[in-house]
């Protein structure tokens, strides 16, 4: 995803609003360096940049702020405060997401609400060629071996997290597979300016009629999990865990099922066929064996949670054409991203 949106912040003016806010929050001599894009994937859903922070003399730390896209982006409503309740109470249960996050309510700051956390400095893997080229695909089998476990670990610990303790997750159109799945069929009515492709009305009408009878039990679902929304260290060992805008209430099959289906579509994007993607990982076979030993019981319907992961990502895109026609850029490299992986515009064609 290219780090752009609807409008350019002043990033000098909020620079030195931000010194202002620091200031106020924390009090005595603040000096805030330029703030920079946090990652070449910024600015779709929030804007993040980094920044160091030299408070009283003392030596620098650095910073991630993030910030509701100017103009618009990826969703019609941002819940920062939520998000920042979400982080600290996975951080409670041993989730390494960032902590401490400060969020700040006020608009007269900087023209919007915020967060701002400790940065994460690490690894990321690419979303679609970390199984071909890069640090993760350099670093030999164990490196991998850990990611992976590390991975694996986290979607698990998941599971182990209060579903009660996180009331602000709850969708207004219900818990679970069928209050997630409307919640999406809005959002795409939403996303494509109530003009939603006659592809993507066919695969939501395909994950309506083929549902599962029986989910599973409610979970924490961290709704975007992805290889390249962690951080690693040198070791492939996890030691941040990013992006919860989109976590929800429900089955562990939802994450689960989002993460096999990305490794699906990036051997695609590839060419591939290989599986495991990288020496250091599990078979899908294993993997999924593994897991259900991990959580306690088998998981159900997953092929079906896969459908719906690459549904919610075509919704996604979908939303990303918009933007990228409004800003003049209908020559970007991402508006010849196909909204659906040719496995998924095959399974809802047979019906």
């Amino acid at each position: 995803m290219a780090g752009i949106s609807l409008a350019q912040r002043d990033l000098a003016e909020t620079r030195t609003r931000l010194a202002d806010w620091f200031t106020d929050r924390f009090g005595g001599a603040v000096s805030v360096s330029e703030l920079q894009t946090a990652n070449r994937t910024s600015g779709w859903s929030s804007e993040s940049l980094v920044f160091g922070v030299e408070r009283d003399g003392a030596a620098a730390a650095d910073y991630v702020i993030r910030i509701p896209p100017a103009g618009g982006g990826m969703f019609a409503e941002y819940d920062l405060a939520g998000q920042t309740r979400t982080q600290e109470l996975l951080h409670g249960y041993g989730i390494a997401t960032p902590s401490p996050i400060h969020y700040e309510a006020d608009p007269e700051w900087i023209g919007s609400p915020f967060m701002v956390m400790p940065r994460i400095v690490g690894h990321t893997p690419s979303d679609t060629t970390y199984a071909t080229k890069g640090w993760l695909h350099d670093a030999g089998p164990a490196v991998q071996r850990r990611l992976h476990d590390g991975f694996l670990g986290t979607l698990a610990a998941l599971q182990r997290v209060p579903v009660a303790e996180a009331p602000w997750l709850r969708r207004a159109q219900g818990d679970g597979t069928t209050g997630e799945l409307a919640w999406w069929r809005d959002y795409l009515d939403w996303a494509a300016d109530n003009d939603a492709p006659d592809l993507m009305v066919r695969a939501f009408g395909w994950l309506e009629r083929n549902q599962p009878a029986e989910p599973g039990p409610p979970a924490i679902s961290w709704g975007d999990a992805r290889l390249s929304n962690t951080i690693c260290d040198d070791s492939g060992t996890i030691v941040g865990v990013l992006d919860w805008e989109q976590a929800c209430i429900c089955p562990a099959e939802a994450d689960f099922g989002w993460w096999l289906a990305t490794r699906r579509q990036m051997l695609e994007v590839q060419g591939l066929q290989a599986d495991p993607e990288l020496p250091g990982f599990d078979t899908r076979e294993r993997v999924i064996r593994r897991y259900e030993e991990m959580i306690g019981r088998p998981l159900r319907d997953l092929g079906w949670y896969e459908m719906f992961s690459m549904v919610r990502m075509g919704c996604c895109i979908q939303r990303m054409h918009v933007l990228l026609r409004r800003l003049g850029q209908t020559d970007h490299g991402f508006m010849r991203a196909p909204l659906l992986p040719a496995w998924v515009v095959d399974a809802i064609s047979v019906q």
